[in-house]
Order: structure tokens, then C-alpha cells, then sequence
């Protein structure tokens, strides 16, 4: 009867510490979610022209984008100026969006940042000066000047 006894007592500490790091291990596995780091990225913003209005194409980058998990919007702020895009779902991780912003006699400060439908709000992309010239105009212009300057010189 004491062996029984001793017996008994041994068994409790072991089976109790063994239902305790059970019951913690059930109550970390419910507590730990996956993340994975599906924070839409804007890329890039490349304006071009088309006639008299400027189109700003925007790269977005999303990883694995599904049928509810996806990029619902990108907001483009044009010198404080906010104004939204909506789109429907992506099936790919890069994709291209465009706006026309008009005719845009300025060079404002552009950038733009995406909603994701599980994770909200990307942060804004750094600044881009969406010029009233594009640079390969402004170059044709200087090329043009520097050859009128040369013409004019040899006349002299």
C-alpha cells in the first residue's frame, strides 16, 4: 500500500507537467498568427504624355494576391491634392496602374500609395516632379538651342 502510494505521488507532478506544457502549447499554437509581408509597395510612378494630358503609370507590387486578398485602390496625391483609383482583383504580384492627370501646366509633386483588403494602407511612395517637359523634350530642346548657337557663331 505504501508502494502504491509513492507510486501515485511520482505519477502526478509528471502527468500534471506534462498536461501543463500541453495546455501552453495549445494556448501559444491559437496565439501565433502568420504574417506574411503582403503590405502593397508602390514601386515607381512614370509620367508620360498623350496629346496635352500627362499619364502617370504607377507600379504596384502586391504578394500573393487572391480573390479576397488584393488591391482594392490606389490613391495618388498630386500637390496635396488626393484622389483615388479603384480597382478590381490582381492575379498578379506586379501590376500597372494608370491615371490621366490632364493637362498639367506645373511640375507638382506626385506620389501615391495602394490599399491592400487584409492590410490596409501602404505608405506613401517618395516624390516624383511630373514635369510640364519630360526630360528627353527638355534634352531635344537644349540639342536644338546648342545647334542654333553653333549656326549662328559660324555666320559671325
Amino acid at each position: 500500500m505504501v508502494a502504491t502510494m509513492i507510486s501515485e505521488k511520482k505519477k502526478k507532478p509528471k502527468t500534471f507537467a506534462i498536461t501543463l506544457v500541453l495546455a501552453l502549447g495549445v494556448l501559444v499554437a491559437f496565439q501565433i498568427n502568420l504574417v506574411l509581408a503582403d503590405i502593397p509597395d508602390v514601386t515607381s510612378i512614370e509620367p508620360w504624355t498623350s496629346g496635352t494630358d500627362t499619364i502617370l503609370n504607377i507600379t504596384v507590387r502586391h504578394a500573393s494576391p487572391t480573390p479576397t486578398h488584393y488591391v482594392d485602390a490606389v490613391e495618388v496625391d498630386i500637390d496635396g491634392t488626393v484622389e483615388a483609383v479603384f480597382l478590381g482583383p490582381q492575379s498578379t504580384e506586379t501590376f500597372l496602374v494608370q491615371y490621366n492627370m490632364g493637362e498639367v501646366t506645373d511640375t507638382p509633386p506626385v506620389q501615391a500609395r495602394a490599399f491592400c483588403t487584409w492590410h490596409g494602407w501602404s505608405v506613401w511612395s517618395q516624390p516624383v516632379v511630373v514635369p510640364e517637359f519630360l526630360a528627353l523634350s527638355l534634352l531635344l530642346i537644349l540639342v536644338i538651342v546648342s545647334i542654333a548657337v553653333l549656326l549662328a557663331r559660324s555666320k559671325l
